[in-house]
């Protein structure tokens, strides 16, 4: 490798590439190479981030996160980063152990990651993807330290400065981890995440070592994300009730929904949590490291306002919303009233048959109605009133799906709804295109944001499909949503230029 490092023996794997030991030449000094994985050095926005890595990480002289000595490429093209070799395990496997952490151990590592991170923000950099597997406790004893713990951050790797306003992630891409993300973040709003989103992540890191439990553990993505949106966590105490009571009101407070409810910084957030915690909390606080040149300009941090109803108080019964009485222009987020960019169009209305009103009594019997009507509107050629006679079935589905008849009567028709879905976006072959959104004027739901933040510049409608980890018809529902209020649109042309591509001469 460059002629200067001998890999030893492989470390660990992620999406990104691998880790492993190796040896310099020449001082013969053990290191850590994380080596980019070579199906992505072909892609320019992974080449990116991997660079940016190496460029921020070289500039955060901080004893708790990981010194970043060389980067370079191997002979076969693929970039690599040369670090300090780490002895010790990483917070995931030690929260895998099955055993809650010490109160005062968890105390102590929240600290120091808190002033790594703290060092990180004074040069204006934001972490973005803090979770445990990126958190490392080295093994002082083994290290030579006179620390028995010591806490090193890692990965980077889709960080971002304060100052920069748009880069190599688009306004609306969900980038992190979900379990750890704030709800900012969990929005799509990436653009919005500030070093309030890293003392988020923080605070769900000390909720779980304090309690074994995360504090908005769901068994799907999306549920998951949904819960960072909208629910308060239980309080700590109740989970441990050797917790003392002042920790509950420092957590949650980080855990907060909106930034600007949370603590100032996070340093702060550590002092809080070290006072709150009492004989478990004589940490010494470290100081960030002082800079050797002034901090970028920080610019001017509007409020963030989340775009989801406040959480209703603990043990509220769901409220039930009676059948409406006439088909509303849109039961979703965006309204489906006009075609997508791109997409299908219908021929002018035709005569339809006359029936009864579509809202019955029964909301199964209501669904049935509006099944009918969407098959017939589908019959029609019509499909700008299919969905919408759709999208109000399974919104009454979505509204009463506890009901057992209501969940049958739309199940019995899925295969009808996704028909409508795929008619009324067109080609499912087209390549999917983001495209311009009005900074204040998107309300954007969790999946949506999610999908969006996973399209490509050569992704097609189909393939969109393939890897969304939602069910076929809920993508499609949400595609084409996202297609009629001009999130997205659908490029023709370079489906057509593939097609040839494909067919030759």
């Amino acid at each position: 490798m460059g002629g200067a490092y001998r890999v030893v023996r492989a470390l660990d794997s992620g999406g990104m590439g691998q880790v492993y030991e190796a040896e310099h030449i020449r001082l013969r000094r053990r290191l850590a190479v994380k080596i980019m994985a070579g199906h992505l050095a072909q892609d320019a926005n992974a080449l990116a981030r991997f660079h940016r890595e190496a460029e921020i990480v070289s500039q955060l002289e901080h004893p708790h996160i990981v010194q970043v000595v060389d980067f370079d490429t191997t002979p076969q093209g693929q970039p690599f980063l040369v670090m300090e070799f780490l002895r010790g395990t990483s917070l995931e496997a030690r929260l895998h152990q099955g055993t809650l952490l010490p109160v005062a151990e968890a105390l102590k590592i929240a600290t120091q990651a808190a002033a790594g991170l703290a060092a990180a923000h004074i040069l204006g950099v934001v972490h973005r993807d803090l979770k445990p597997a990126n958190v490392f406790l080295v093994d002082g004893k083994a290290s030579g330290w006179p620390d028995e713990l010591f806490v090193k951050l890692l990965d980077f790797g889709i960080s971002k400065r304060a100052d920069q306003k748009r880069g190599l992630t688009g306004e609306f891409d969900i980038l992190g981890t979900p379990d750890y993300m704030a709800p900012e973040q969990a929005l799509g709003k990436t653009a919005a995440v500030d070093h309030r989103g890293d003392q988020f992540s923080l605070a769900v890191i000390t909720y779980e070592m304090l309690t074994g439990v995360l504090p908005f553990a769901a068994d799907e993505v999306m549920e998951v994300l949904q819960r960072v949106i909208r629910d308060t966590p239980s309080a700590p105490s109740a989970l441990r009730p050797e917790l003392p009571r002042e920790i509950d009101g420092v957590l949650l407070q980080a855990l907060s929904k909106r930034p600007e409810d949370r603590f100032p910084s996070i340093m702060d957030f550590a002092e809080a949590l070290n006072v709150a915690g009492g004989r478990f909390g004589q940490q010494n606080i470290p100081a960030p490291r002082p800079l050797t040149s002034p901090p970028p300009p920080r610019p001017a941090e509007a409020a963030l306002t989340l775009t989801s109803p406040p959480a209703p108080p603990p043990n509220t019964p769901p409220r039930s919303t009676p059948p409406r009485s006439t088909p509303p222009r849109s039961t979703r987020p965006y309204g489906l009233s006009q075609p997508p960019p791109g997409g299908s169009k219908s021929t002018p209305p035709r005569p339809r048959p006359r029936m009864t009103s579509w809202a019955h009594e029964d909301p199964a019997e209501t669904i049935r109605e509006l099944v009918e009507r969407t098959r017939q509107e589908l019959g029609l050629d019509n499909p700008e009133m299919a969905v919408r006679y759709a999208e109000a079935a399974l919104s009454l589905a979505d509204e009463l799906g506890s009901r057992p008849d209501v969940a049958a009567a739309a199940r019995d028709s899925e295969t009808l709804f996704r028909r409508v879905f795929e008619r009324y976006i067109g080609r499912l072959d087209s390549i999917l295109v983001i495209g311009d959104i009005p900074s204040g004027q998107s309300k954007l739901s969790p999946q949506q944001a999610f999908l969006l933040s996973r399209i490509e510049g050569t992704l097609s409608v189909e393939e969109a499909i393939d890897l969304s980890p939602l069910p076929r018809l809920q993508t499609l529902r949400h595609l084409a949503d996202l297609l009629s209020a001009g999130h997205l649109h659908l490029d023709r042309t370079s489906t057509d230029r593939t097609t040839s591509r494909r067919r030759g001469p």
